[in-house]
């Protein structure tokens, strides 16, 4: 895929990292219920499936875990050396496939990353995903909720259902009737709608913990 067409899904993430500079990202609790799933990890890295803002490689880096850290802002990934020793970083776009071996992972965390494409798109990472877990592994996965549409998509461009573009960045927004769409070939154990605050506005979003049959 041409290097303009990868941007327009993601927008210029580049530069909104390097403005952070050295700012240590905080984190929340969103993590800590799957204790038990992050520790069955052992020695093998849980994958940080775009990792952004680095809030939670921050969080298993300070709870003593291996993570490999991923993202397609390299420049995000650079921030990563100003809070953590030697972070473990790769490199790369989601829409060509993911790095990693067949049953490589144990735990892979996509919070907030995996909203940004076309249903095929999505549903290619996904199988993805399933392809690098080990049998019986985990994602754990956050998305936008549908209800956050009234605040973003009512200036954007509608591109299919629930996914609208503005501003060169493009946005998926999930339902509980597509996630469980998308999901259907794993064993969905937690799913939950919630709101909080990022970036001191409101943001509703599903919560998934799922298992590869």
């Amino acid at each position: 895929m041409r290097e303009s067409a990868i941007n327009h899904h993601y927008g210029n993430w580049d530069e909104i990292y390097r403005s952070m500079g050295s700012i240590k990202p905080e984190y929340d609790s969103w993590l800590e219920k799957y204790a038990g799933i992050l520790q069955n990890s052992g020695d093998i890295p849980i994958i940080d499936l775009g990792c952004g803002y680095g809030n939670d490689t921050l969080f298993l880096h300070e709870r003593g875990f291996k993570v490999i850290s991923c993202d397609y802002s390299m420049e995000a990934l650079k921030r990563l050396n100003h809070f953590i020793d030697k972070p473990v970083i790769r490199h790369f776009d989601m829409l060509t496939g993911l790095p990693f071996e067949n049953g490589s992972a144990k735990v892979i965390i996509a919070n907030l990353s995996i909203h940004y494409f076309q249903w095929k798109d999505t549903e290619m990472i996904v199988e993805e995903i399933r392809r690098v877990l080990d049998e019986g592994g985990y994602l754990l996965c956050r998305v936008n909720s549908t209800k956050n549409i009234a605040c973003y998509g009512a200036d954007g461009v509608e591109i299919e259902e629930n996914y609208y573009t503005l501003n060169g960045r493009n946005k998926r927004f999930f339902s509980r009737h597509h996630l469980e769409r998308l999901f259907k070939a794993w064993d969905i154990f937690h799913i939950e709608e919630y709101s909080f605050e990022r970036f001191g506005s409101k943001k509703v979003v599903w919560e998934i913990a799922i298992k590869k049959k």
